[in-house]
């Protein structure tokens, strides 16, 4: 009980220095952390789509391996219409000589290592230009290599952002540019070649040389395909111009000297009314228990302590011959009362935090506007290529009318992409007859004449996306579901809380849980989807009930994939973006519960183990000053109140069995060191007239 004042003493002033510190607003405005995390996961987007065009690559040159014709120029003439190549060679096993080529050749030299079950490699050509070298066995020993050119995606055009990209190799060796003003200056190409060299250890951000009010920022990433799970020797480098942002944090220095006041007044109450009082009288009650009847017990303010002393100075008076002196019994200050006004004190510092630092009062930056906006578009572009890709994948497959290699080559197709979950071939009717991967969720329809994307349902509990290659022999149709969980895991790369719509604005997918098919109702995100539409790649905050939001959109367009009529729409409220303000906030919190925590079980603690204990023993000193002194006094704790009870016990024993009880009487006989006496056995006494 002692402990604890200072404990609590000790721990409030803690939590006020952490609250003047880190609530203390700053007096230099920063690049917001949010614009940071922004362009390293644009980084990161841009590096999985160079790695992504390396796997495609890697599956593209698989699929026209697949059943090579025995002649080379043959097998290079098919290989060619599956992709646009800079260059394909066919080696044999005999010194990776190479037998045939089309295009530029690709050099020996470059091949990796091990070939076994293909490889795709980066490597930059005598021009300097970056590429890609995707490489798969064939049977015989002999290995087919192509050679594709590296494009990186283009930057949201954004004069807010400036944004360019910049594929490095590991070394930091700049190989190629994209976006506005793809020439950088020196000071930038050196920034970017030092984080192209960083990239090997992970994704960052580095932070030029502030100009003004304009601050250059370089994310980097490194390329990491799915069929080069070691990384390839490239990264990328998003370059942007960051703004300087203070965030109108407020300050946190008057909650903390409140804080610290509020601390320091409630130690010195808590001494002077519950553990100061409670503690001398407990020397007084000693002192009376040990036989000491001239002492006279203080007079206290404490209601429950001054009535326990009340009875110990009934019990001296009665022992002493001094039935008549009986003192006012009065009542005083309420500890328990004074523990819940304390505790009520530091719960409303806890909720004047809270509402100081509430969350919709947050402004949102325009650069961190323009970067959610430009991360919509680049996630949004990821969508569209990969279906797009679905359809090609499948076209590139349907080139044989022989029924078996078509179904090896589909079983090939939907273990290599993990976009599909099932392929399949269905007949003139548009029954499915072969199947691989899960059961089928297309309902039965005619085959389409012309190869498509189609989206089969409006309704229902599953949107049903597939994409569909007729036959060269106009027998059916090849079929490839799209999954859904590949689908959500690119809309998972869309900034906040984003969805995939339909044409009339239903739910296809969402990176939260969604109902499929149910209509977007918000009036901001239904604007938001009609401009892109139009479009326009929309990004803009709009003020909502719960505080600012950026609503950002963009449309599904460009090949088979804009058929379908999409559209991605994404929510992010300004309450979840990393800004100043909201590093605030969130300190705020911490501070306010931790501070209701402290008064929780500070408090608390003393309310129930301190204050009803004794103000218990304060009912049984009553009952002793109204004459009762046959009712025995039990202590409840082992602390001070149980010594307080102890002691009055004794005075009412005393009281009733004469002065004995006191002093050493009341302590049992005997000390721990003494030594264990075995005692003999009791023999039972023979009871007469037994036998």
């Amino acid at each position: 009980m002692r402990r604890l004042p200072v404990a609590m003493l000790v721990a409030l002033l803690v939590v006020a220095a952490a609250t003047a510190l880190f609530l203390g607003g700053r007096n230099d405005p920063q690049v917001p952390t949010a614009f940071l995390d922004a362009q390293r996961d644009t980084a990161e987007s841009a590096a999985r789509s160079v790695g992504a065009t390396a796997s495609q690559a890697l599956a593209d040159l698989r699929t026209a391996a697949a059943n090579p014709p025995g002649d080379p120029a043959a097998l290079l003439d098919k290989a060619a219409r599956a992709r646009t190549w800079l260059g394909l060679t066919l080696f044999t096993d005999s010194g990776r000589t190479a037998a045939a080529t089309r295009g530029k050749a690709v050099p020996a030299t470059a091949l990796p290592s091990v070939t076994t079950g293909g490889s795709v490699v980066a490597l930059v050509a005598e021009d300097g230009e970056p590429q890609l070298l995707a490489v798969t066995p064939l049977d015989g020993g002999r290995v087919l290599a192509a050679t594709t050119a590296i494009r990186l995606p283009q930057p949201v055009a954004d004069d807010t952002l400036g944004q360019r990209f910049v594929l490095t190799t590991l070394s930091g060796r700049i190989a190629g540019s994209a976006g506005q003003q793809a020439q950088l200056d020196a000071a930038v190409a050196a920034l970017a070649t030092r984080a192209g060299r960083n990239a090997a250890g992970g994704p960052g951000v580095l932070l030029g040389t502030p100009d003004g009010d304009r601050t250059p920022t370089l994310a980097f990433a490194r390329v990491t395909p799915s069929a080069a799970p070691a990384g390839l020797d490239l990264a990328v480098v998003v370059v942007a111009t960051g703004t300087p942002y203070d965030g109108d944090e407020g300050s946190g220095l008057v909650p903390a000297a409140l804080l610290a006041l509020l601390a320091i007044v409630g130690f010195l109450v808590v001494r002077g009314v519950v553990t100061g009082p409670i503690r001398a009288a407990r020397r007084d009650l000693l002192r009376v228990a040990a036989g000491d009847l001239a002492t006279e017990p203080g007079r206290y303010r404490t209601d429950d302590v001054h009535r326990v002393v009340a009875a110990a100075r009934e019990c001296r008076d009665l022992i002493a011959g001094r039935p008549d002196a009986k003192p006012p019994r009065g009542r005083k200050v309420s500890a328990r009362a004074v523990t819940i006004a304390l505790a009520a004190t530091l719960f409303a510092w806890s909720a004047g935090m809270l509402v100081q630092f509430r969350s919709d009062e947050v402004r949102i930056p325009d650069s961190v506007t323009a970067a959610v906006r430009s991360q919509t578009g680049m996630a949004t572009e990821t969508l569209r290529r990969s279906l797009n890709d679905s359809l090609s994948d499948l076209r590139d497959v349907v080139t044989t009318k022989d029924t078996a290699a078509l179904n090896r080559a589909l079983r090939d197709l939907n273990a290599a992409q993990p976009r599909y979950r099932s392929v399949y071939l269905v007949d003139k009717a548009g029954k499915a007859i072969a199947t691989d991967g899960r059961d089928p969720l297309r309902d039965t329809e005619t085959p389409a004449t012309e190869p498509r994307l189609r989206q089969q349902n409006q309704d229902g509990r599953v949107p049903v996306i597939f994409a569909e290659v007729p036959l060269p022999d106009g027998a059916g149709s090849a079929i490839a579901e799209l999954d859904l969980d590949h689908l959500q895991a690119l809309l998972g790369r869309v900034p906040g809380h984003a969805r995939l719509v339909d044409g009339d604005l239903r739910t296809i997918g969402s990176t939260d849980g969604y109902v499929a098919f149910a209509q977007v109702t918000e009036a901001h995100l239904r604007e938001g989807v009609a401009k892109a539409k139009a479009g326009e790649l929309v990004g803009a905050t709009h003020s909502t009930p719960g505080g600012q939001v950026i609503v950002a959109s963009a449309a599904v367009s460009g090949g088979e994939a804009g058929d379908l009529g999409w559209a991605v729409v994404t929510e992010r409220p300004g309450a979840e973006l990393a800004l100043p303000l909201n590093e605030t906030r969130k300190h705020a919190q911490l501070a306010a519960l931790l501070v209701a925590l402290i008064a929780l079980f500070g408090h608390g603690w003393l309310l129930f183990t301190v204050l009803l204990p004794l103000h218990r023993l304060a009912r049984s000193a009553d009952a002793v000053v109204d004459g009762d002194v046959t009712s025995v006094i039990y202590p409840q704790r082992h602390d001070e109140v149980g010594t307080m009870a102890s002691c009055l016990e004794i005075c009412r024993q005393a009281v009733v069995h004469g002065p004995g009880r006191l002093g050493a009487v009341r302590r049992p006989r005997g000390a721990a060191t003494d030594q264990t006496v075995l005692m003999g056995r009791i023999e039972e006494p023979v009871r007469r007239g037994s036998s």
